[in-house]
């Protein structure tokens, strides 16, 4: 079993950035339901971009495991309507754990913008998510390029990089070990630290551990894609 006591070390809140495809909505969700294992977690899926893949699809199996699911209104309703609930100002003056789902490119880091002085005020771990096998994150200049825009239009700085190497249902060693060499390089050009390594319990299970780990279970993945 892989400890995931590594994310009970660093601040109360987290929070997940990066390119769309990347796997944040997933890592957050399992972030959260490793969190509620222990103590109250919050999920607020501050997507305003992305009508796909949230995390408020999910919100019953959420709430039967502990974990409060807040989400703009209209999310799932097919409505472009990008509101962000009051309900969010709560994840910084509650005594709960609170993973922020982020939506893709600097596009969706608009909507952490709009809290810059609530996270001036409380800090949180931001966390970049880098999955090499994506078009736009295949090159480490591509991969900066994004972390600078992320981050100018969040007005939060990434704290750490969470590598998702992955293939979906082909994902094996090679690809797990691929994704290392790169975010290596990532880490050395942008001077900002490895924060864990994410993936699929057996695949990382068989790996020498170099970084805090997050295993995931899919809970997102349509059956078109298995």
């Amino acid at each position: 079993m892989i400890s995931t006591d590594w994310l009970r070390a660093g601040r109360r809140i987290k929070v997940l950035v990066g390119h769309y495809g990347s796997g944040k909505t997933e890592l957050a969700v399992n972030m959260a339901l490793a969190l509620a294992e222990r103590s109250p977690a919050m999920l607020i899926d501050l997507d305003i971009v992305n009508p796909f893949f949230r995390s408020a699809e999910v919100k019953p199996l959420l709430l039967e495991r502990g974990v409060e699911v807040v989400y703009p209104a209209f999310a799932l309703s097919g409505v472009d309507i990008p509101i962000l609930p009051a309900e969010v100002e709560r994840a910084f003056t509650t005594d709960a754990w609170c993973v922020f789902d982020v939506g893709g490119d600097d596009d969706g880091a608009v909507a952490l913008g709009r809290y810059h002085a609530q996270f001036s005020a409380c800090p949180a771990d931001v966390f970049f998510a880098v999955n090499p096998f994506r078009p736009r994150t295949a090159r480490v200049e591509q991969v900066l390029s994004l972390m600078e825009n992320i981050q100018r239009r969040a007005r939060v700085p990434i704290t750490g990089l969470a590598v998702n190497a992955n293939l979906g249902a082909e994902t094996g060693a090679a690809e797990i070990l691929a994704g290392r060499e790169f975010i290596e390089r990532v880490s050395q050009e942008s001077g900002i630290p490895v924060a864990f390594e994410a993936g699929l319990q057996e695949a990382l299970s068989p790996l020498p551990e170099i970084w805090p780990r997050l295993p995931i279970r899919r809970y997102l993945t349509p059956e078109w894609m298995e």
